[in-house]
């Protein structure tokens, strides 16, 4: 039997548009897709994106991985998923991952890739184009210039970032920000960070929006802005003195 292989897809942030070739020439050979989820109910981003370049008899694999930071809920999660997919890869099948943005950033395929490859299987990334990336892209906001730092941190309860801190960076991709939007203005307000930032919100989606992050949270009428979602980060320039 035919030796199976894994292939972590990354699907870009949102916009079918900006799947790369390699990630479509992927998905035309796909025999099992899977498909992460943290709703059970709910439809998969990733596989809406990804949908129209599948093969007609792909079998789809939906892998089950809740929100939350329990680590023994989530080990239990990675592994049922690993046994699911272990048993496709031990049948010789090209199975897919899917994965909103890239597969190495902050997905969920690190921790099934990781498993499977340390036990013997053939596992490949295909990149996909990181969301932050694109939001830079759509505000027109210049990350690295020259020499500058960048700093990717990813917000949460836990983190414990000091302003000053922060002063040896250049810009800041905050990831992961919806819960936290008045404590990261205080932040950013005493390191120097505020005055040049973008709250940009499910980017390559229909409903896409960028704020200027230094102004109030307000819509264009001057009313209360909506709830901002998960698919949303914060982009931050030092003030330039």
């Amino acid at each position: 039997m035919p030796e199976g292989i894994l292939y972590g897809v990354g699907v870009g942030p949102g916009d079918p548009e900006l799947l790369t070739l390699k990630a479509v020439n992927v998905l035309k050979t796909a025999e099992v897709l899977c498909i992460p989820q943290s709703h059970r109910h709910k439809e998969s981003t990733a596989y809406a994106i990804a949908r129209e370049h599948l093969p007609q008899d792909c079998a789809l694999l939906t892998l089950f991985f809740p929100m939350t930071r329990e680590q023994e809920t989530l080990k239990k999660s990675w592994e049922q998923s690993c046994s699911q997919v272990r048993e496709q890869l031990d049948q010789g099948r090209r199975v897919v991952f899917l994965t909103i943005g890239d597969p190495m950033l902050y997905s969920t395929y690190i921790y099934i890739s990781r498993q499977l490859k340390q036990e013997g299987y053939k596992a490949e990334v295909v990149p996909g184009i990181p969301s932050f990336c694109a939001a830079a892209g759509a505000a027109g906001f210049p990350l690295g210039e020259g020499e500058g730092k960048i700093a990717i941190i990813p917000w949460g309860p836990g983190t414990n970032t000091l302003p000053q801190e922060l002063q040896q960076f250049d810009s800041l991709v905050l990831m992961k920000v919806a819960p936290y939007l008045e404590t990261i203005r205080d932040v950013l307000t005493e390191s120097g960070f505020l005055k040049d930032s973008v709250l940009v919100d499910k980017c390559g989606y229909e409903d896409e929006e960028i704020r200027d992050f230094s102004l109030p949270l307000q819509d264009h009428n001057g009313g209360t802005a909506r709830e901002v979602s998960y698919f949303s980060l914060i982009l931050a320039r030092k003030e330039r003195l």
